[in-house]
Parts: C-alpha cells; sequence; structure tokens
C-alpha cells in the first residue's frame, strides 16, 4: 500500500479526478453545462467512495437504507431506467421529424411544376 491507498484506489482515482477536471472545464466553457456539472459531480461522488468505500454505509443509513451496496445499486437503476426513456423519447423525436422531412420531400416531388418526375430543385424548408 502506498500512501494508505492499495492498487485500485490507485488506479481509478487519478481517473476519476482527471475525468472530474474535464467535466468541470467543460462546465466551465458553456457546453453543455448541465450535462457537465452532472458528470462532475458523478466523477466527484465516485472519487469520494473510491477513497473511502465507508461513505456509502453512511449515505444508505442516513436515506434509510441498510447496506451502501444496495445504494449505489438503486442508484444505478434508476439512472440505467432514467436513461432508458430519455432514449426513447429522443427516438420518437427523432421519427417524428423524418417522417416531417419525408413527407415534404414527397409533396415537393409530386407538384404539378415539377414536370421531370426527379426531385424538384427549391431548396428545403430550414426549422
Amino acid at each position: 500500500m502506498i500512501l494508505g491507498l492499495n492498487l485500485f484506489q490507485l488506479l481509478v482515482v487519478p481517473l476519476m479526478a482527471a475525468l472530474f477536471a474535464v467535466s468541470v472545464a467543460k462546465a466551465v466553457a458553456g457546453k453543455h453545462r448541465r450535462v457537465a456539472a452532472l458528470a462532475a459531480a458523478v466523477w466527484l461522488a465516485g472519487g469520494v467512495t473510491v477513497l473511502r468505500p465507508g461513505t456509502t454505509i453512511q449515505v444508505a443509513k442516513w436515506v434509510g437504507i441498510g447496506r451502501g451496496t444496495d445504494l449505489v445499486l438503486y442508484l444505478f437503476a434508476i439512472a440505467f431506467l432514467m436513461a432508458v426513456f430519455y432514449f426513447y423519447h429522443r427516438l420518437l423525436q427523432l421519427e417524428g421529424a423524418l417522417t416531417t422531412l419525408v413527407r415534404h420531400l414527397a409533396l415537393r416531388d409530386a407538384a404539378p411544376g415539377n414536370d421531370n418526375g426527379g426531385p424538384s430543385k427549391e431548396p428545403l424548408p430550414s426549422r
């Protein structure tokens, strides 16, 4: 053990610190601030729990869950379900946008002024 840390902690903590720093830099730069801030919070929480594993037990008991491992499992299950619902919603949005685009192109190409049967030369409308 070096500096009172085991091998796993020596490998993972610097990685999480680097990911935390990148997330903070993205949040400060203003690109996707909320996502970057959330990522920074996750990396910070992960680093703290790797350095001090007893933290999850304390937090779990504070919220009424018996073990820290159960708390982590519940949080990951909730995060997974949130991601599934988010991506399903995005899929529905993209399908709707694609349907609208295809309908517009079909109506444009079927217009009476388009006598060659191919696509017309007018530009697509911008959103």
